[in-house]
């Protein structure tokens, strides 16, 4: 008798290399995933902070990888709270007493990035939530909406809040695919969908959410051959599918889900060579954070 559906890998046909980097950003997933590979010492990139939504990450991208001056970027962007400089590009990661130590800390980042991306073999782009918030005034930035990364726990009044469509997603992402590719000819992209729930949508809400994302990450991944999914959604919520694999609050997956996903990922992306590199890097890594007891 079985009591669950266990969800079957399929290797890919030109697998990673974990002696090359990799660049992930997106929701908090990517950052469990990234931790992961940093275990094995593999040189993941993920240093733009939690970004939830696609339209932001979209955002962030084009300005990092393709916009001009730092300052020139990201000024626009910038606010003061309650003593603080902050981002609407970025979470609060990045906000800094002053102007120039906020532009400092995202101009570090960037320089980062790209010097990862010019030697990386992949992005991996983690898709939280299709709900976005954009300021309620034009501030000048940009058109008649401006889209945030995170509301730095501002009154709600100053957003709208609106989900975006599949179509709008696909559109943008489609020609940010094709950019990015054009700029690193060697780069795959793979795309998740994060098992994360966002439960101030609600039940519905957040049901919705990830439909929204999924049919446009497959519309995507349907036009664009080097762009694939990894389906961490599906494993958390139809292969585990039990709340004894999300943390204490419900709606983050516990650290056994997250080392499950691992696994699957390694199994998928990851051939027999790449994953010894993998084991002795976890060797090494497990030796450095010991720490010898003193007699």
């Amino acid at each position: 008798m079985k009591f669950r559906t266990e969800y079957k890998e399929t290797p890919v046909d030109h697998p990673l290399d974990p002696s090359r980097p990799i660049v992930l950003i997106g929701s908090c997933f990517a950052s469990n995933i990234a931790s992961k590979m940093r275990e094995c010492q593999w040189d993941a990139f993920n240093g733009s902070g939690t970004l939830y939504n696609p339209m932001s990450i979209a955002k962030v991208l084009q300005s990092m990888i393709f916009g001009g001056d730092t300052r020139d970027e990201v000024s626009s962007s910038l606010f003061e709270s309650f003593g603080k400089i902050h981002s609407w590009l970025f979470d609060s990661h990045f906000s800094a007493s002053t102007k120039e130590k906020c532009i400092e800390s995202i101009s570090l980042m960037r320089s980062e990035l790209m010097a990862t991306l010019e030697n990386a073999q992949a992005l991996i782009v983690t898709f939280g939530t299709s709900w976005c918030y954009s300021l309620a005034y034009n501030n000048g930035a940009e058109g008649s909406e401006y889209i945030v990364s995170n509301c730095h726990k501002m009154p709600s009044a100053m957003f709208r809040r609106r989900r975006v469509s599949v179509d709008e997603i696909t559109s943008l992402w489609t020609d940010l695919c094709k950019k990015i590719k054009e700029r690193f000819p060697d780069i795959r992209i793979i795309f998740t969908v994060s098992p994360v729930r966002h439960m101030k949508d609600g039940f519905q809400g957040n049901t919705l959410s990830k439909a929204t994302l999924h049919l446009a990450v497959e519309q995507i991944c349907s036009n664009l051959d080097y762009c694939i999914y990894f389906p961490a959604y599906e494993i958390v919520c139809d292969d585990l599918r039990d709340y004894r694999f999300y943390a204490t609050d419900l709606v983050h997956p516990s650290e056994s889900a997250i080392e499950y996903i691992w696994e699957i990922f390694r199994k998928t992306f990851i051939d027999d060579k790449g994953n010894l590199i993998l084991k002795e890097g976890n060797k090494r890594y497990k030796a450095m954070k010991h720490i010898p007891i003193s007699g």
